[in-house]
């Protein structure tokens, strides 16, 4: 077992992006956290809640985040939107002149609205070209389930990508596809690739996501710098 800022790489100049559905908000604050003896800035190209956290500094206005002066610890920068409780992505420009001033930046860079499965349009995921890497989640949650809006976000892509049929059974095929395939969960990546299986929290769903990872790493060898499944919850990971 190992800490998941190790599995990940992580250290000062990592510009990671999130991306996928299954845990991406939990994984960064838990990355975060580990590293919270440096000056870590956690943001989003799209939407996401705001950390609240005594441990965190919030800042989410434009104004407050532009002048903002970065510190050791965890900072959380965005433009909280009223309306949906959310926090949304600054300007392109002011996330690019913020960047280089931590030593560690997470940003959530892709939205799934809590479905296991997605389906990417032309515009996602938002993953900034200067990040250095691109870390996709996925559960096994959607594993045998039918393929329509209650588990799959943009179905109409998702069914266009795997070639299943509304309503068909959700397959390791299909999870595998939306995954792994160029118009899938990679397909606007930056800097090196790792892919982790969450959600992994007993003997059953460590077989799968097990199995799942060895097929791919078969399938598509060189594909990810690492394949790692385990659980955010419990904080227990593996590389397979």
């Amino acid at each position: 077992m190992f800490d998941i800022s190790t599995l990940l790489e992580i250290s000062k100049g990592s510009v990671v992006a999130i991306v996928g559905c299954g845990g991406k908000t939990s994984l960064i604050e838990l990355v975060a956290a580990e590293n919270s003896d440096k000056k870590v800035l956690v943001s989003t190209t799209t939407k996401t809640f705001p950390m609240i956290s005594e441990a965190v500094t919030l800042c989410d206005t434009l104004e407050s985040s532009s002048r903002h002066k970065p510190q050791t610890g965890i900072q959380c920068l965005g433009q909280y939107n009223e309306r949906n409780k959310k926090l949304e992505a600054l300007p392109e420009n002011v996330l690019a002149e913020l960047v280089p001033h931590y030593d560690i930046v997470l940003l959530e860079a892709d939205g799934s609205r809590w479905l296991p499965c997605k389906g990417w349009r032309d515009n996602e995921p938002v993953v900034p070209d200067y990040c250095t890497h691109t870390v996709g989640v996925v559960t096994m949650n959607a594993l045998g389930k039918a393929a329509t809006s209650d588990t799959v976000h943009h179905l109409p892509e998702f069914l266009t990508l795997t070639g299943l049929s509304e309503g068909a059974k959700i397959t390791e095929q299909a999870l595998e596809d939306m995954v792994c395939l160029p118009e899938g969960m990679f397909k606007k990546s930056a800097g090196q690739r790792y892919l982790i299986v969450n959600s992994v929290e007993n003997k059953t769903t460590t077989q799968i996501a097990e199995f799942f990872l060895k097929i791919i790493k078969f399938n598509y060898p060189n594909h990810f710098k690492r394949l790692i499944f385990g659980s955010v919850h419990k904080n227990i990971w593996y590389e397979v």
